[in-house]
């Protein structure tokens, strides 16, 4: 055998993206195989493959057929008489059918989630009200579903704390009818159903967090369109009270005005009266400072009152006033991984987490995160490290 002979070199095979595959293999971060009509990875997972447009994101096969046996019935008659034990939700150009577990879903809600969203009047308005036009409003019912679903999780009555199909079909069509209605003139029989849909995709988006311990999880885990979307929604629901006004006099949410009024009441223009020594010291104020002149000026201010109160004690009028004022340049910070606005965000997640199941399910991972980061990269700070809440660390990891 010739020694010297040129070694043969193998020609690495280069893996073909795929350009054309469906949404559903795009939105699972997976390689579609691109076979049409149906792509082999959508069959393996139960859903309707959506390669077309008119196909929605995540759609269980077995709610597809349910739908075109619905369609040949509804030839011959009316839906409605056809299939007596059904769950309708349909609002005259949008329809689906609760299966069994949507109705298991919708009974949990009704019995057991609703009376952790908030107060009595919470309770009232969902009672007299909701419950019954989400059975017109499809967006309003996927949404309430979807809620349902992160409950589960959360309690551990599900049997993963992964996010599971139902749970993300059902946030997608809440997505996409919100989207759908918010793209056309809002009637005034549509404006709290929206409001209401606003507030559940809200709790969805904050309960959402792709990590599964605090090393994966923001700010220490690798960078994440999603890592804070949860506070750019909020400048959106912003946005749409102004178009819906929760306030009007003919609006069911007007019971609540004192929970919004708290919400919205106004800081001080200027100064530090209400800070604490330690935040004031922290963010830099003084008797100049304004929200034009220090970003942390309105979250200072709003997350001292909450300070005062004693954890899990909170109402949600103060716990909701501070996340108001995370928006502009203090949000602009949070994407820098400022520290001083990172350790605000964790003393906030410290009080908020035990009032609101939704904010405790981001708060139990990104607390010992945001805590690992200001110990890691900014031990030198003696003002952050004497802040950071090590009694939260104790308990979550």
């Amino acid at each position: 055998m010739d020694s010297g002979a040129p070694p043969v070199e193998k020609k690495r095979e280069r893996r073909r993206k795929s350009r054309f595959g469906c949404r559903n293999c795009k939105l699972r971060k997976l390689k579609c195989d691109e076979t049409r009509p149906h792509c082999v990875r959508c069959r393996t997972y139960g859903v309707l493959c959506n390669f077309e447009f008119n196909v929605p994101d995540l759609q269980p096969l077995s709610e597809e057929r349910a739908k075109q046996e619905i369609v040949r019935r509804s030839r011959l008659s009316s839906p409605r008489s056809t299939i007596s034990n059904a769950i309708w939700a349909d609002d005259g150009s949008t329809f689906f059918m609760l299966d069994l577990q949507d109705q298991e879903l919708f009974n949990r809600f009704r019995y057991r989630t609703l009376f952790s969203l908030g107060d009595s009047a919470m309770v009232d308005i969902y009672e007299n009200h909701m419950l019954e036009v989400s059975f017109t409003c499809p967006f309003l019912m996927h949404g309430t579903l979807a809620v349902t679903a992160v409950h589960d999780r959360y309690l551990g009555v599900a049997p993963t704390h992964r996010r599971s199909l139902r749970e993300a079909y059902h946030w997608s069509q809440c997505t996409m009818l919100f989207n759908k209605w918010l793209s056309q003139p809002i009637k005034e029989e549509h404006k709290d159903p929206l409001w209401a849909t606003a507030g559940t995709l809200g709790i969805l988006t904050l309960a959402s967090i792709n990590a599964c311990c605090p090393e994966e999880a923001w700010p220490l885990g690798a960078p994440d369109t999603s890592d804070l979307e949860w506070l750019r929604l909020g400048t959106g629901k912003m946005a749409l009270w102004h178009l819906v006004d929760p306030l009007r006099p003919e609006s069911v949410f007007r019971i609540m005005s004192e929970t919004f009024a708290y919400m919205h009441r106004p800081l001080p223009a200027k100064g530090i009266d209400g800070v604490s020594v330690e935040l004031v010291q922290l963010c830099g104020l003084d008797e100049s400072s304004t929200r034009e002149n220090n970003p942390y000026f309105a979250v200072a201010h709003s997350l001292s009152r909450l300070l005062e109160i004693r954890k899990g004690e909170a109402s949600q009028g103060r716990v909701m006033m501070v996340l108001g004022h995370m928006h502009n340049e203090f949000r602009t910070c949070l994407e820098k991984k400022d520290p001083i606005a990172l350790l605000l965000l964790c003393l906030w997640y410290a009080r908020a987490r035990k009032s609101k199941w939704w904010i405790d399910l981001r708060a139990r991972y990104e607390i010992p995160a945001i805590c690992t980061y200001l110990r890691r990269y900014h031990r030198d700070n003696s003002a952050i490290q004497a802040l950071i809440p090590l009694d939260e660390i104790m308990v979550l990891m």
